[in-house]
């Protein structure tokens, strides 16, 4: 079977295997590529809310101490002057030295702390929409936040020009309400929320270097990977067209051979027709020979005995053969002979058995004839032969012949042998009259 009957194979040597080859690469590692870039940009959001995160778990961390203190006191001074909004016992107190401390709230101190951060981009601050000093109420989107979006369970976050804000609400308990009156609740049940806010830029700045190399990576890949597979390709091309040669030369040679087979089988099938032709005719003349004749008269005399389908039996004889083999050589004798049959059979009906007996002697079986129609026949063939002439080597040779004619009806006792022995004596007899004339058996 051809290659190009195999779907597969007919791909692999089309031009357009490259360009899908390409394709293919190309698509796996575009959707790699991508792939990796959200997991890094995931993986920057993670370290951005961890970093929120962590904010909050410290900030929990304040308030629960600070809670479990109750108050908190520092040195009244111009950075920490009294908090007029406060309204608590005991705000103000003053140590036995006479240094002054003043209560903060829980806002202030988260200020404070924000002072004290090395990185100036980071801030604590706590939001509400009920604040005890109304100069801190919020607006714009973080309103809305806190009105809408903020709940116990669910935290906010938004990123503002690479400013990365973590939401988280401020539940209220017993301790807060010694600062705070349950009137400033807000729809969601807490006192507001805690914001963390920090500059994202340096972990932007990052996560360029991690997308650069992402991409160049999936360059290298896509190039190794390519190049492997048209290495491959061309590889499996190669040999494709190797095994078609292979399977050519194959073909060839099959061919060869079959040819060479089929000539040998022509010859076998010329040689038996040949060797089947030599058993039924007579390889000078052409004619049937002796083992034909004698087969040819059993299968007649069958038919005779069978359904009294008369036939005659002729046995000819070429007069004085032996004399012109002696005067004018065995070649001569040869043309005579195949000259004579060839003289004979234009007399011949189609169904009659013309063979060549012995030597001269030759043998008519006429069929469907009786004895006095193969007398005139006979006859009339002796007649024909007288008219015949062979020129051999500027000689002029006259035939003549002789013949005894007989059939099954005289004969007591059916054979061939019988046949043939009465055919021989009407013969016998022609040649003692003198040759060259016909005779019936008795």
């Amino acid at each position: 079977m051809s290659t190009n009957n195999i779907p597969m194979l007919r791909l692999i040597k089309a031009p357009i295997a490259t360009v899908v080859l390409v394709a293919i690469w190309l698509m796996l590692t575009s959707v790699s590529y991508y792939w990796n870039q959200i997991i890094i940009s995931q993986s920057t959001q993670k370290t951005i809310q961890a970093k929120g995160l962590g904010g909050k778990r410290m900030v929990e961390i304040l308030l629960r101490w600070t809670t479990k203190h109750q108050q908190i006191y520092v040195p009244i001074s111009a950075h920490n002057p009294e908090n007029p909004y406060l309204n608590t016992a005991n705000k103000n107190l003053t140590r036995e030295d006479g240094k002054k401390f003043t209560q903060i709230s829980v806002g202030r101190m988260l200020e404070q702390l924000n002072e004290s951060f090395l990185d100036p981009t980071f801030s604590l601050s706590l939001i509400s929409l009920k604040p005890i000093n109304p100069k801190n109420k919020v607006k714009g989107w973080q309103k809305e936040v806190l009105a809408h979006q903020l709940t116990p369970t669910n935290d906010f976050k938004k990123i503002i020009n690479n400013q990365f804000h973590y939401f988280s609400s401020f539940v209220a308990n017993d301790t807060c309400f010694s600062c705070h009156d349950k009137s400033q609740l807000e729809p969601n049940n807490t006192l507001g929320g805690l914001v963390i806010s920090y500059d994202i830029s340096e972990l932007i700045e990052q996560e360029k270097p991690l997308h650069h190399q992402n991409l160049m990576i999936h360059i290298v890949i896509f190039l190794l990977m390519t190049g492997i597979s048209l290495l491959s390709l061309n590889g499996i091309r190669r040999l494709v067209r190797q095994l078609e040669y292979e399977k050519a030369n194959r073909d060839l040679i099959i061919e060869e051979k079959t040819l060479v087979l089929k000539t040998e089988i022509q010859q076998h099938k010329e040689a038996r027709s040949a060797l089947q032709r030599y058993s039924t005719h007579d390889p000078l003349t052409g004619i049937r020979n002796r083992r034909h004749l004698l087969e040819s008269l059993k299968n007649e005399l069958r038919r005779y005995q069978r359904y009294k389908s008369d036939f005659s039996l002729l046995l000819i004889d070429l007069d004085h053969f032996r004399q012109i083999n002696d005067k004018y050589g065995n070649e001569c004798g040869d043309i005579v002979l195949k000259a004579f049959a060839e003289s004979v059979k234009e007399s011949l009906r189609e169904s009659d058995i013309f063979a060549r007996y012995d030597g001269e002697e030759f043998a008519i079986i006429a069929t469907n004839t009786k004895i006095d129609s193969a007398l005139r026949f006979s006859e009339k063939l002796v007649s024909h032969v007288n008219q015949e002439t062979v020129t051999y080597k500027g000689y002029d040779i006259a035939l003549s012949i002789s013949i005894g004619v007989t059939a099954p009806s005289l004969l007591n006792k059916l054979s061939s042998e019988q046949l043939l022995t009465s055919a021989d004596d009407a013969l016998n007899t022609a040649k003692v009259l003198g040759r060259n004339c016909a005779i019936r058996a008795d």
